[in-house]
């Protein structure tokens, strides 16, 4: 069982039909892959709240993304919950005596925070999913079980402070 996490850490979003953006906050830095599994985490589990059985990410793409091509549907690919490379959801950040926020996007080629991981005092990253039912298209590449995914992170995440 995961811990719940604090008031204000995780956010859910209702945007439209089926569809929801999720964030994670915080102060305290720990890792980016230990942030966005736990955020992966919590995209199944709500889409497994919602009554569904997996979800698509939808990226968000800005016009300088475009270091990263969108993924193309693949027959042949890797099944089910197990493709995380593929999970690259969006942040913003704040160092120590910054007044506004900087983006990062895995789309853009740029390494991930410029600056020292140190020195970030908050972040929010966040993600859009489609919540789906009924057997999960396993040529999307954005596509991703619920159970499955839940099942695999369970016991790899804690909700960030």
């Amino acid at each position: 069982m995961v811990p719940p996490a604090g008031p204000g850490v995780f956010t859910v979003q209702h945007t439209g039909a089926e569809t929801f953006k999720l964030t994670v906050k915080g102060h305290a830095f720990t890792s980016r892959g230990e942030i966005e599994k736990y955020l992966a985490y919590r995209a199944a589990r709500h889409t497994v709240e919602q009554g569904g059985t997996w979800f698509t990410l939808k990226e968000e793409r800005g016009q300088r993304d475009t270091a990263v091509p969108v993924p193309v549907r693949d027959p042949e690919g890797p099944r089910f919950s197990f493709r995380m490379k593929y999970f690259r959801p969006v942040w913003r950040y704040k160092t120590s005596g910054a007044a506004e926020w900087s983006r990062w996007s895995p789309f853009t080629g740029a390494a991930f925070f410029a600056t020292d991981p140190k020195a970030i005092t908050d972040f929010e990253v966040s993600a859009e999913i489609v919540v789906r039912k009924g057997p999960m298209d396993d040529a999307d590449p954005l596509a991703f079980e619920a159970w499955a995914l839940s099942d695999l992170l369970v016991n790899q995440v804690s909700p960030p402070k």
